[in-house]
């Protein structure tokens, strides 16, 4: 969903909540219903609900979610396929989550590509247990001839 068109916007996220949160959609229409005539002024500073439409996104950088994720499979997920170029909150996460995981192993592997993934491992966990320890991290500059003899 691109928030360029607040129009467009607006269309397709009504359709969504209404598909996904019928109750929530019902609610919003009767607050909508209840607003003031100045509601404008009153909520948004405007005098005028059109001028509304060129106000600035406090949040650019992240959209609306209605879709319910779909944890199992980024692909398919609606909430992913909300926005063309970016993931949905939960896969932002998830995809995080994976490279502050993953990422040392795949830098230490880079560093020397004669390790076995065994061996790297082996030496995250001593650094992890060293540092843990409260024990000074063991040299990083060591080969894997001296790590495994």
């Amino acid at each position: 969903m691109t928030l360029h068109d607040p129009m467009v916007t607006a269309d397709d996220l009504w359709r969504r909540l209404a598909a996904h949160q019928p109750a929530v959609a019902a609610a919003l229409a009767l607050k909508v219903r209840n607003l003031p005539g100045d509601w404008p002024l009153r909520e948004l500073g405007v005098s005028r609900p059109e001028a509304a439409l060129t106000l600035p996104s406090s949040d650019p950088e992240h959209r609306v979610e209605i879709e319910p994720c779909d944890t199992a499979d980024w692909e398919n997920c609606l909430t992913c396929g909300e926005a063309v170029d970016d993931f949905c909150r939960y896969h932002r996460g998830y995809m995080a989550g994976y490279d502050a995981l993953h990422r040392p192993l795949l830098d230490a592997v880079t560093l020397d590509r004669d390790v076995p993934v065994r061996v790297a491992l082996q030496r995250l966990t001593d650094d992890d247990n060293a540092t843990y320890d409260g024990e000074a991290a063991p040299p990083a500059d060591q080969t894997s001839k001296e790590v495994q003899g």
